[in-house]
């Protein structure tokens, strides 16, 4: 099985506070070593970032929208999933929510 980056931002309304960004990073990252969560320019946009296994490109933007309603009910805040990217060193393959 190969492994991909997976990248995911999310939007909250209103912005997260500082404290539920460290919170939400505390609540995903005992299941996973490689996630990093950081804000966007934009205050109301988080990203998220990970290695998974996956079989192939398909598979792996799954396994990103999973890992965005995880991080959406951690979060316990109103949120949506604007984008899920997953890569290899060669391919991507983009989900956007909007066009």
């Amino acid at each position: 099985m190969s492994r991909f980056t997976v990248l995911v931002a999310l939007r909250f309304e209103p912005a997260p506070a500082e404290d539920a960004v460290d919170g939400l990073l505390a609540a995903l990252r005992p299941r996973d070593d490689d996630l990093r969560v950081w804000r966007d320019t934009d205050p109301r946009v988080l990203r998220l970032s990970t290695d998974r296994a996956a079989p192939d490109l398909e598979a792996a933007v799954l396994l990103g929208h999973d890992l965005a309603e995880e991080a959406l009910a951690a979060s316990g805040s109103a949120g949506s999933v604007l984008e899920v990217v997953a890569m290899s060193d060669e391919h991507q393959r983009v989900w956007r929510a909007e066009p």
